[in-house]
């Protein structure tokens, strides 16, 4: 139960952050851009990290299953706030 509780806390903090940052973004222009460019790192950084799986898995010090997961629930929580920045825009 506790580890369920922790690594929910992974797409909560992504869900949360990255509606917070779209919604800044909607408050001026030029932050748009800047948060258009944070989302366009976050996707490299996720595909990277999607690629070189096994890797992480051994620098990281975790299981594969707790790594997708993690992988998944920040990718399912910047989708959340892309389609807010979307929404609001």
């Amino acid at each position: 139960m506790i580890k369920a509780i922790a690594l929910g806390d992974s797409f909560l903090l992504t869900a949360i952050a990255s509606s917070f940052l779209c919604w800044l973004a909607s408050l001026h222009s030029s932050l748009l851009h800047f948060v258009q460019a944070l989302f366009a790192i976050k996707l490299v950084i996720s595909i990277t990290a999607w690629i070189l799986d096994d890797a992480l898995v051994a620098l990281l010090k975790i299981n594969l299953m707790q790594l997708r997961f993690r992988l998944v629930a920040s990718t399912i929580g910047a989708l959340l706030g892309a389609g807010v920045m979307l929404c609001r825009s």
